[in-house]
């Protein structure tokens, strides 16, 4: 009975894991980097008016998000660093190989994958996108 149990659980297991799997095998598809907005966030909050010498112990990490054109969607994924200094290749106008799944967004730099939830999306009317809409109507 035991063992039959398993094996369901296990059967169960390798169903759910193989679509989960496939969604990373998409290949990378080159992106650029249009913008990059930093936040200074403290945890916890201080309440307006308190004393800030009886206050709380604050932890401070920086908050970025990066907003990436893919064709004409832009998308803008959380990055967070305990460190104010943002890497290099997350500059704006960097060409990045950029992977999307439903709700996370990799950019797969070699040896050293980032991974950001994606926080919003849009599409971009600007520019190309808005003129190549145009000559297909």
């Amino acid at each position: 009975m035991k063992i039959s149990l398993f094996v369901v659980i296990l059967a169960v297991v390798s169903a759910v894991a193989v679509p989960s799997a496939t969604g990373q095998s998409k290949p990378s598809q080159e992106g650029i980097i249009v913008n990059v907005n930093k936040q200074d966030v403290a945890t916890p909050p201080v309440r307006a008016g308190a004393n800030p010498d009886h206050s709380q112990l604050q932890s401070h990490y920086y908050r970025y998000n990066v907003s990436v054109q893919l064709n004409c969607d832009i998308y803008v994924g959380r990055y967070e660093s305990e460190s104010d200094d943002l890497p290099d290749t997350l500059s704006p106008n960097n060409h990045v190989p950029i992977r999307i799944t439903k709700h996370v967004m990799f950019l797969d730099f070699p040896g050293d994958p980032v991974k950001m939830q994606i926080v919003r999306h849009k599409v971009s009317h600007a520019d190309a996108c808005g003129q190549g809409a145009l000559a297909q109507q």
